[in-house]
Protein backbone atom coordinates (compact mmCIF):
# COMPACT_ATOMS: atom_id res chain seq x y z
CA UNK A 1 0.00 0.00 0.00
CA UNK A 2 1.45 3.43 -0.82
CA UNK A 3 1.92 5.78 2.21
CA UNK A 4 0.92 9.51 3.00
CA UNK A 5 4.19 11.46 1.85
CA UNK A 6 3.57 14.09 5.39
CA UNK A 7 2.39 11.32 8.10
CA UNK A 8 3.89 8.01 6.47
CA UNK A 9 0.24 6.18 7.35
CA UNK A 10 -0.84 3.46 4.80
CA UNK A 11 -3.52 5.01 2.90
CA UNK A 12 -5.43 3.43 -0.42
CA UNK A 13 -4.60 4.66 -3.67
CA UNK A 14 -8.05 6.12 -4.59
CA UNK A 15 -6.67 8.98 -1.23
CA UNK A 16 -4.98 11.21 -4.02
CA UNK A 17 -6.53 14.55 -3.11
CA UNK A 18 -6.35 14.73 0.81
CA UNK A 19 -4.94 12.15 3.04
CA UNK A 20 -7.41 10.72 5.82
CA UNK A 21 -5.34 10.65 8.40
CA UNK A 22 -3.30 13.95 8.52
CA UNK A 23 -5.53 16.12 5.79
CA UNK A 24 -2.50 16.64 3.41
CA UNK A 25 -3.50 17.87 -0.39
CA UNK A 26 -1.96 15.44 -2.49
CA UNK A 27 -0.39 12.91 -0.38
CA UNK A 28 0.61 10.49 -3.30
CA UNK A 29 2.38 12.95 -4.77
CA UNK A 30 6.10 11.63 -6.71
CA UNK A 31 4.70 8.25 -4.97
CA UNK A 32 3.93 5.17 -7.55
CA UNK A 33 0.73 4.30 -6.15
CA UNK A 34 0.56 0.83 -8.00
CA UNK A 35 3.27 -0.60 -5.69
CA UNK A 36 5.11 -0.72 -2.67
CA UNK A 37 7.98 -2.32 -1.13
CA UNK A 38 6.64 -4.70 0.94
CA UNK A 39 9.22 -4.30 3.43
CA UNK A 40 7.84 -0.67 4.20
CA UNK A 41 4.44 -2.40 5.14
CA UNK A 42 5.57 -5.42 7.78
CA UNK A 43 7.31 -4.39 10.38
CA UNK A 44 10.60 -7.15 11.22
CA UNK A 45 11.31 -7.91 14.68
CA UNK A 46 14.57 -8.30 16.40
CA UNK A 47 15.97 -11.15 17.97
CA UNK A 48 16.13 -8.99 21.29
CA UNK A 49 12.48 -8.48 20.74
CA UNK A 50 11.87 -12.48 21.01
CA UNK A 51 11.55 -13.97 24.60
CA UNK A 52 11.19 -17.13 25.58
CA UNK A 53 8.10 -17.41 28.28
CA UNK A 54 8.71 -20.76 29.31
CA UNK A 55 10.83 -23.93 28.66
CA UNK A 56 10.04 -26.87 27.10
CA UNK A 57 9.08 -30.07 30.01
CA UNK A 58 10.62 -33.52 30.50
CA UNK A 59 8.00 -36.79 29.98
CA UNK A 60 11.03 -38.48 32.21
CA UNK A 61 10.66 -35.58 35.28
CA UNK A 62 6.75 -35.34 35.18
CA UNK A 63 6.52 -39.70 35.35
CA UNK A 64 9.48 -40.08 38.45
CA UNK A 65 7.26 -36.80 40.19
CA UNK A 66 3.85 -38.67 39.40
CA UNK A 67 5.10 -41.77 40.34
CA UNK A 68 7.26 -40.26 43.92
CA UNK A 69 5.05 -37.10 44.87
CA UNK A 70 1.75 -37.54 43.50
CA UNK A 71 -0.14 -37.23 46.22
CA UNK A 72 1.37 -33.96 46.71
CA UNK A 73 0.24 -32.84 43.54
CA UNK A 74 3.81 -32.22 42.21
CA UNK A 75 3.39 -33.55 38.69
CA UNK A 76 0.74 -30.88 37.74
CA UNK A 77 2.66 -28.14 40.12
CA UNK A 78 5.60 -29.17 37.23
CA UNK A 79 3.55 -28.67 34.25
CA UNK A 80 2.24 -25.33 35.66
CA UNK A 81 -1.60 -26.59 36.09
CA UNK A 82 -1.57 -24.79 39.88
CA UNK A 83 -5.28 -24.79 40.11
CA UNK A 84 -5.24 -29.00 39.58
CA UNK A 85 -2.50 -29.40 41.65
CA UNK A 86 -4.46 -27.54 44.96
CA UNK A 87 -7.72 -29.52 43.79
CA UNK A 88 -5.40 -32.57 43.87
CA UNK A 89 -3.89 -32.18 47.31
CA UNK A 90 -7.57 -30.81 48.73
CA UNK A 91 -9.09 -34.47 47.52
CA UNK A 92 -5.85 -36.73 48.89
CA UNK A 93 -5.97 -35.00 52.23
CA UNK A 94 -9.85 -35.87 52.21
CA UNK A 95 -8.96 -39.35 51.13
CA UNK A 96 -6.13 -39.69 53.76
CA UNK A 97 -8.72 -38.74 56.70
CA UNK A 98 -11.20 -40.96 55.48
CA UNK A 99 -8.70 -43.64 55.42
CA UNK A 100 -7.59 -43.24 58.63
CA UNK A 101 -11.05 -42.85 59.86
CA UNK A 102 -11.51 -46.21 58.54
CA UNK A 103 -8.55 -47.93 59.98
CA UNK A 104 -8.38 -46.24 63.16
CA UNK A 105 -12.55 -46.95 64.21
CA UNK A 106 -12.04 -51.24 62.81
CA UNK A 107 -9.13 -51.95 65.03
CA UNK A 108 -8.28 -51.83 68.25
CA UNK A 109 -7.17 -49.15 70.23
CA UNK A 110 -3.24 -49.89 70.90
CA UNK A 111 -0.45 -47.60 69.86
CA UNK A 112 0.67 -50.30 67.07
CA UNK A 113 -3.00 -49.91 65.41
CA UNK A 114 -2.63 -45.88 65.82
CA UNK A 115 0.62 -45.55 63.55
CA UNK A 116 -1.07 -48.40 61.08
CA UNK A 117 -3.83 -46.19 60.41
CA UNK A 118 -1.59 -43.13 59.85
CA UNK A 119 0.08 -44.84 57.92
CA UNK A 120 -1.94 -47.50 55.57
CA UNK A 121 -3.62 -44.71 53.86
CA UNK A 122 -0.52 -42.58 53.06
CA UNK A 123 0.78 -46.27 51.56
CA UNK A 124 -2.55 -46.99 49.76
CA UNK A 125 -2.12 -43.26 47.86
CA UNK A 126 1.36 -43.99 47.22
CA UNK A 127 0.57 -46.61 45.62
CA UNK A 128 -2.02 -45.49 43.62
CA UNK A 129 -0.15 -42.57 42.16
CA UNK A 130 3.00 -45.13 41.61
CA UNK A 131 0.52 -46.83 39.22
CA UNK A 132 -1.10 -43.84 37.83
CA UNK A 133 2.85 -42.94 37.28
CA UNK A 134 3.91 -46.43 35.45
CA UNK A 135 0.54 -46.49 33.30
CA UNK A 136 2.08 -42.70 32.00
CA UNK A 137 4.95 -43.85 30.94
CA UNK A 138 3.26 -45.30 27.64
CA UNK A 139 1.10 -42.05 27.27
CA UNK A 140 2.49 -40.21 24.47
CA UNK A 141 0.91 -36.84 23.95
CA UNK A 142 1.05 -35.00 27.27
CA UNK A 143 0.90 -31.28 27.24
CA UNK A 144 1.76 -28.78 30.03
CA UNK A 145 0.00 -26.08 30.40
CA UNK A 146 1.45 -23.37 27.80
CA UNK A 147 0.18 -26.05 25.31
CA UNK A 148 3.90 -27.91 24.35
CA UNK A 149 3.74 -31.75 24.01
CA UNK A 150 6.60 -32.98 26.36
CA UNK A 151 9.70 -34.12 25.38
Amino acid sequence: MPKCKYCHKNISKFDKEICPYCGGVEPLDGVASETCDITQVIDTCNDEDIEIKFTQHSKKVNTILLMFLGVFGADSFYLGFKKEGFIRVIINFVIYGLLFCLFFFLNKYSLFNLIMSLVMPLLILFVVYFIFGFISIFKKNIKDSNGVFLK
